[in-house]
């Protein structure tokens, strides 16, 4: 890890407090936001989990009834893939058992 310092000491000279004040302060918030960038960046990502056929299903019913009103035709054609795609599933899934 490393740090980061701002000698304000330097500044103090023109009389200025607040410019050094104001500086300070954001080289504070660099630091946070820095640590922040990389804890975020280097953490670890869980897997995400497998949808289910019914999940899958139900986004694209879901996308389905977005689309209904502009195209209802391709509308019906989806939800009936959602069907076709939830039974396969439930006659795979009791074969396999």
């Amino acid at each position: 890890m490393s740090s980061s310092v701002i000698t304000a000491s330097s500044l103090s000279r023109t009389g200025d407090s607040n410019i050094v004040g104001a500086l300070a302060e954001v080289g504070v918030a660099f630091k946070h936001l820095a640590t922040a960038v990389f804890r975020t960046a280097v953490a670890p990502v869980a897997p995400a989990q497998p949808l289910t056929a019914y999940e899958e299903a139900e986004q694209l019913r879901t996308y389905a009834a977005e689309i209904q009103q502009k195209d209802p035709d391709f509308a019906q054609d989806l939800f009936a893939a959602a069907d076709r795609h939830e039974i396969e599933a439930a006659a795979a899934a009791r074969t396999v058992h």
